[in-house]
């Protein structure tokens, strides 16, 4: 076996790794990653390949004779044309303070792509392991030409929201581990009287989203200078943290003219949105839009094409019956990248659509909504258990969960609007318990969350040691819903 690990870069990344490739007889494996102290210790007869991860999200290949790597060919560049423009949207993510210019994206693809087509035929690789989904550019370009090549793709997305990973070959399709088993509870728990057992961590995230709303850790607000309206305000303090830590960048940026240029541009667009906001009616039938924070995985490359997201609220506008509103809500850690007055002006001249407050309560939003629509954002999941139907223009963990419509085209638009404003369909809370327990049954919990308490008897190695065991079962496919806990 010759296998591709990626993205194991945490502190128990060595636990971790060494757990998954225990006992598999291995010839070569190329692991990727910023902490080389993180990769697995493997037997000496094994060709241990070790990259780093930042270097290649910068594109570079140090030491690498190119003469040696075989040329590409035009059906290839053809065949990976998808891969190509979600690259190049992608790519943006490395350039915080300008842009990347087309030239040097497409240079960078496609150094990328000679790279890896030469290796995954040189190196004969026959697995690819990556924890999360390809979201760094390059990994993009492996985890596409694994997918051309017919090479085995497993990932191991961390479902947040309720602490607990899954093993999948398909990052598009994450959490369809769990419809079969949902199918079969469903039967198992037709009688309404029979109760749902949860585990004790399982209930505790039904308790939470159902009864008991708050804001998750993993969104708690990180940017609160953003909110400051002047300009003073809102760049004093990081000018002053920066002026301790790094002086010399500090000296440079405020002589720099684009410096200047950025901040402002980036304080005017915020302003727009700002002006534009109106205190919403609660009382009118509207849908709830909140925006979310890019760059980030969670719209490119798991919105898709929505990764421009207001090619979702100009569809979900087409397609809703009149007089019904929407309701669009800016993240409220939302920065300088990604956001433009053309953005913000496209969303507002639609007629239906109605700019929040940024602090506006997301939780009032939700339980007075008809609807919530999102690429894949954490307000989904929170309306499913308010029984509000979900529009969903991407792909996580639970999109196949009851209530949830899955949108690709204007055909799936115009059935979700259908189902949930002609016929009034609606899901149970009944029916979200019983899918987080097939998600439980179907999934593993993680180490990730700094709060919690519910496992205090247990360590983050053994843990780790776990995660690790439960992705080399599904390597071996020894039991596909094997579940350590």
């Amino acid at each position: 076996m010759n296998i591709i690990l990626k993205a194991f870069d945490d502190d128990m990344g060595k636990v971790f790794t060494e757990n998954i490739t225990r006992g598999l007889s291995i010839g070569t494996c190329i692991s990727i990653g910023d902490a080389p102290k993180q990769f697995p210790d493997l037997a000496k007869n094994v060709e241990h390949i070790t990259m780093s991860a930042r270097t290649l999200r910068a594109g570079q290949y140090p030491g690498v004779q190119w003469s040696d790597i075989t040329p590409i060919d035009e059906e290839l560049i053809e065949k990976m044309r998808p891969c190509e423009a979600m690259f190049l949207k992608m790519i943006g993510r490395y350039a915080p303070y300008g842009d990347v210019a087309y030239e040097e994206r497409k240079r960078q693809y496609l150094l990328h792509l000679r790279y890896w087509n030469h290796m995954l035929d040189a190196k004969k690789i026959d697995l690819y392991v990556q924890r999360g989904v390809p979201h760094q550019c390059y990994d993009l370009v492996i985890w596409d030409l694994c997918k051309l090549k017919g090479i085995r793709t497993i990932t191991a997305p961390h479902f947040f929201a309720v602490d607990a990973m899954s093993v999948g070959e398909n990052w598009e399709q994450a959490g369809i581990e769990a419809v079969e088993r949902f199918e079969e509870l469903k039967k198992q728990y037709a009688n309404p009287d029979t109760s749902i057992p949860l585990s004790r961590e399982f209930e505790a995230s039904f308790q939470m989203f159902a009864f008991k709303p708050q804001k998750p850790w993993y969104m708690k607000n990180v940017h609160p200078h953003l909110w400051n309206r002047t300009f003073i305000g809102k760049w004093m303090r990081p000018a002053l943290r920066v002026l301790f830590r790094k002086p010399l960048y500090l000296l440079r940026s405020v002589v720099s003219p684009d410096f200047w240029h950025r901040k402002w541009a980036h304080h005017q667009t915020r302003s727009m949105y700002d002006r534009w906001v109106t205190v919403p009616d609660l009382t009118v039938p509207y849908v709830y839009a909140p925006l979310q924070m890019q760059p980030e995985a969670t719209t490119c490359p798991m919105a898709g094409a929505y990764v421009d997201q207001e090619l979702s609220i100009q569809l979900l506008a087409a397609c809703l019956p009149k007089g019904v509103r929407i309701y669009v809500k800016e993240h409220p850690n939302q920065g300088e990248m990604w956001r433009s007055m053309e953005f913000y002006r496209s969303l507002h001249e639609i007629p239906s659509v109605t700019f929040v407050p940024r602090m506006f309560d997301s939780f009032t939003l939700t339980e007075h909504a008809v609807a919530i629509a999102s690429s894949t954002g954490t307000a989904l999941f929170e309306g499913l258990f308010k029984c509000k139907p979900a529009m969903m223009f991407g792909h996580k963990y639970f999109q196949y969960a009851p209530g949830v419509h899955r949108i690709r085209s204007r055909q799936d638009c115009e059935r979700a609007v259908e189902s949930i404003f002609i016929k009034k369909e609606r899901h149970t809370l009944r029916e979200m318990r019983l899918f987080l327990k097939a998600l439980e049954e179907t999934s593993c919990l993680t180490y990730k969350s700094p709060n919690n308490t519910v496992r205090g008897e247990e360590t983050r190695p053994q843990r780790a040691k776990i995660m690790g065991e439960y992705i080399r079962a599904k390597i071996l496919e020894k039991a596909y819903f094997l579940r350590q806990r």
